[in-house]
């Protein structure tokens, strides 16, 4: 699988790297307030696609940052809880089902313990 991804890899640079040696013609871009950009073609699109590029990033970055602040609340929730039940009170320990003859007392499949 990883030899069918470094071909898909190499095709797509291939072809990429010929769609830049056909497009260096000089082109013209019309900017705003008569401004005009003179540049090989190729690199216009190169432009134009890392403009996009930033744009979508600078689109989803909120979000993530979201994402990533909830998760670390969630885990300082969830190393909290455990540190609290890591040592039970003894009343609450004479509660707890105890295996019988070195079964667990909840029906799971796996190895035995």
């Amino acid at each position: 699988m990883k030899l069918f991804a470094w071909i898909v890899r190499i095709v797509v640079f291939v072809l990429l790297f010929v769609l830049a040696l056909r497009n260096t013609a000089e082109v013209s871009l019309q900017l705003f307030f008569n401004a005009v950009w003179h540049a090989p073609l190729i690199l216009i699109l190169f432009a134009a696609f890392a403009l996009g590029a930033v744009a979508a990033l600078a689109a989803v970055a909120p979000g993530l940052m979201r994402q990533r602040l909830e998760l670390a609340k969630l885990r300082r929730t969830a190393a909290d809880a455990r540190v609290s039940t890591a040592a039970p009170s003894p009343a609450s320990a004479s509660t707890a089902p105890m295996p019988r003859e070195g079964k667990s007392p909840y029906n799971v499949v796996g190895p035995k313990v």
